[in-house]
């Protein structure tokens, strides 16, 4: 069986009403899973090389010492996707074979035989815990601050992925993506102008829309907030082997200077 692979960062000092969610960091395959994949042991490299959003659990690390908690997925999304809306339907990749559990990888192929006992078993074992302790660490936040920001903390690749929604090939640097209810328009609009004056290219949920919002309080409370901040790798990786770039370490404080000012002016 597998179990809920969070790791849970307090701030080395007081903590803030800020969540930094990181999903996609992990490169974490355990192999009762692995014996899942209908594809290669080098197909599983190439994978992991194109899905894992690299080190985001290091760029956005900085966060810890402006007060941010980080709750961060230690499992690769080949195992789940704490990210994707439990119900299909309502889950636009689900569509693509990509929902709570990946049907099909990156370029739209096989990855394994879509059964429905093994996603309910995965929704037990992984999704549901996960969930619950992140409402719990909201919960606590909320009954000591009166609100919560969480910080949404992706990566994505300065190509396409063929199974993503937005084929465009013109992709910014940063991606700030927003939610019509739990993120305010200040917020997304203060990252926005940080993000261009320290530089960088930026949009507006393109290429990826939205941001990730606790399911206990999706819809349901707006003391929760939520931004997405996405990164284009080719920032601060090498995209063909996932080395880190001379780059790294001033994306990184980039970041940690750009959303740490913007929450503390919020």
């Amino acid at each position: 069986m597998l179990c809920a692979p969070v790791e849970v960062l307090s701030p080395p000092g007081s903590r803030a009403p800020v969540v930094a969610h990181v999903p996609h960091a992990s490169t974490v395959v355990p192999d009762e899973v692995r014996a899942e994949l209908l594809i290669s042991p080098t197909e599983q490299a190439r994978e992991l090389l194109r899905l894992t959003d690299w080190y985001t659990d290091e760029l956005f690390a900085g966060l810890r010492d402006r007060g941010a908690t980080m709750f961060i997925n230690r499992r690769s999304r080949l195992v789940f996707d704490p990210e994707r809306f439990l119900d299909d339907s309502a889950e636009p990749m689900a569509a693509r074979g990509q929902g709570v559990v990946y049907w099909l990888g990156s370029e739209l192929q096989p990855l394994r035989s879509a059964s429905t006992e093994l996603r309910s078993r995965r929704v037990r074992e992984l999704y549901q815990p996960y969930h619950a302790m992140l409402d719990s660490l909201v919960g606590e936040l909320l009954a000591e601050f009166g609100q919560c920001t969480l910080i949404d903390c992706h990566s994505f690749a300065t190509e396409p992925l063929r199974s993503e929604i937005d084929q465009s090939v013109s992709r910014p640097d940063i991606c700030v993506g927003s939610d019509a209810r739990h993120t305010p328009a200040e917020l997304a609009e203060a990252l926005v102008a940080g993000f261009e004056a320290a530089g960088c290219r930026v949009a507006r949920d393109a290429p990826f829309a939205g941001t990730f919002v606790p399911s206990g309080y999706y819809g349901r409370d707006e003391r929760v907030r939520s931004v997405m901040v996405e990164v284009r790798r080719g920032l601060y990786i090498n995209e063909a082997t996932a080395g880190k770039l001379a780059t790294f370490e001033a994306v990184a404080a980039t970041i940690t200077d750009v959303v740490g000012s913007v929450l503390a002016g919020q």
